[in-house]
């Protein structure tokens, strides 16, 4: 019987990545149909509507709003949002927090990242932050750095702010280190073959 449950566990944890993957692509999909439908409704007549607008509607809008975003109006929107966001109680701590999330897997936020580093928190034991301003001044404190700490499998983390010197810059791009520490270290390593070497 431990056998079978051996096995069954394994296959579960096996389809568990795909079976989320798929589920949360499929829900996105959904709910911009679902959402976007009723719109496209209050303009058009039913005749004209026909399954999939509204999902078409919806990348639309998404591509629309990277356009708007490289202009100075659309920044100017978003900063009023986000602003907006961040003052209504509650709402505000969880839209940092998934905002801050995004920001760090956003390809166009490179110098949010400058670098990755490895700072020690006691002797022997060190973890991977990340260099977010290289110029701090607290009181009388100067020449400060600013590293932000995630935690994995967490949304949020923690900023140190420490001398330069305290720190060990990683050789290695900042996204590949952000997924080691998502993912505690979890994902499996590229390993060369014989032809690659």
């Amino acid at each position: 019987m431990k056998t079978l449950s051996k096995i069954f566990v394994q296959g579960l944890f096996a389809i568990l990545p795909i079976v989320l993957t798929i589920a949360i692509i499929v829900w996105l999909i959904s709910t911009l149909e679902t959402y976007l439908s009723k719109l496209l409704l209050l303009v058009l007549p039913a005749s004209m509507y026909w399954p999939g607008l509204g999902l078409i509607l919806g990348i639309a809008l998404i591509f629309g709003l990277g356009l708007l975003i490289k202009f100075y109006l659309g920044q100017l929107i978003i900063r009023g949002l986000n602003k907006l966001m961040e003052r209504i109680p509650v709402v505000s701590a969880v839209y940092s927090a998934f905002n801050d999330m995004v920001r760090f897997l956003s390809p166009s936020e490179k110098e949010e990242l400058q670098k990755a580093v490895l700072v020690e928190v006691q002797e022997g034991a060190e973890v991977i932050g990340f260099v977010t301003s290289e110029d701090v001044s607290l009181g009388d404190r100067s020449e400060l750095i600013a590293v932000y700490i995630p935690m994995s499998y967490q949304i949020g983390g923690f900023t140190l702010f420490m001398p330069k010197d305290k720190v060990k810059e990683l050789d290695m791009a900042p996204s590949e280190a952000m997924k080691k520490v998502l993912t505690a270290s979890m994902g499996s390593e590229k390993k060369l073959t014989p032809d690659e070497v």
